[in-house]
């Protein structure tokens, strides 16, 4: 009888921790679970909403399993807020760039002369698909370059080239900024265009859940995307999962994997615009993390040993002091199982 009992307390427990690992996929709303039920401490949790307070937050949002463990918002935000999203729409970009090239319409040596002949100066044209997404185009950094309503034709036609292309690292919005009319013109669609049909509408992110800003009509590949804290929290349980929505591969696995590793040797943290943890960027972080980072740290941090997304947004500068990593591992260090 005693051997019964512990076999069948043995058995109960292995099927709650399948249980607690087992991800469910949000339909229209997202599953919500206590902390402790997917294995996080909640007192710990109250750490990192206590850090996101201080810090000028609008939002904060943890999933683990595919669920909602905590989700806060702050100074008036609600759900439905949309706040930029800065650089973090670059590793959207880098999705759509990767759908383009499964469709066999763009490649990643493939050059802009390919798409704009007349780029000026010429040696512009030598520049690859994969520098523009590796920041190693060697195109001028121009800080006032988003001041420029003729952005587009000012980084095709006039910007200068400081580097042959590929020879320096440069984290750069001038020269990422080609990569939407040679998409355009390899696709005949716009960045975001693909998104909707091929990502947001598929995983839930419906029309009133974002805008995409457009200059010369060309959406911007570099920044632009305005949206809520759930749909970033869609887009980092995609990628968790390999850009496997339910039982359905919506982006080439391949491809993220490629694009989360680094890119070039010049920075190893920095593949196909997104960020990783290998050189350990974000210390106390697991290594495996990785991030699409935004400008005041509007971010989606995804870890995978942890099965875990954070979100993070704001609209207001972060004050002095400011670190996000202390956030990322504030989160991280309260799964406890």
């Amino acid at each position: 009888m005693r051997y019964r009992l512990a076999y069948a307390l043995l058995f109960v427990g292995l099927c709650s921790q399948q249980a607690l690992a087992q991800t469910v996929w949000p339909t229209e709303n997202w599953e919500v679970a206590s902390p402790a039920s997917q294995g996080l401490d909640g007192t710990a949790l109250e750490n990192a909403k206590a850090w996101l307070e201080l810090h000028n937050s609008k939002s904060g949002i943890v999933i683990r399993h595919g669920r909602i463990v905590s989700e806060w918002y702050f100074g008036g935000a609600d759900q439905k807020s949309k706040f930029a999203a800065y650089s973090t729409s670059k590793s959207l970009s880098s999705m759509a760039t990767g759908l383009a090239i499964a469709d066999g319409k763009l490649a990643l040596d493939q050059t802009v002369g390919r798409y704009i002949p007349d780029a000026s100066p010429e040696t512009k044209r030598a520049v690859t698909v994969k520098q523009l997404l590796s920041m190693t185009s060697g195109v001028h950094n121009d800080p006032n370059f988003g001041q420029h309503q003729d952005l587009f034709s000012y980084a095709t036609k006039t910007v200068a080239m400081d580097h042959e292309p590929g020879a320096k690292w440069d984290y750069n919005n001038t020269g990422l900024a080609l990569l939407s009319p040679v998409f355009k013109k390899a696709t005949g669609q716009q960045i975001d265009e693909v998104l909707n049909e091929r990502v947001f509408l598929p995983i839930g992110i419906t029309s009133s859940d974002w805008t995409w800003e457009r200059r010369e009509e060309l959406s911007l590949p570099y920044s632009g995307w305005h949206t809520n804290a759930q749909s970033l929290g869609r887009i980092g349980l995609l990628v968790l999962h390999d850009g496997k929505w339910n039982d359905k591969q919506l982006v080439p696995a391949a491809w993220l994997k490629e694009s989360i590793a680094a890119s070039q040797d010049l920075n190893k943290s920095y593949g196909y615009l997104w960020w990783n943890n290998t050189t350990n960027k974000w210390p106390n972080v697991p290594k495996d993390a990785y991030a699409a980072l935004g400008r005041w740290d509007n971010n989606i941090l995804i870890v995978p040993s942890l099965d875990l997304v954070v979100i993070r947004q704001s609209d207001l500068e972060p004050a002095k002091g400011h670190n996000i990593a202390e956030y990322f591992q504030l989160v991280c260090d309260a799964v406890k199982k």
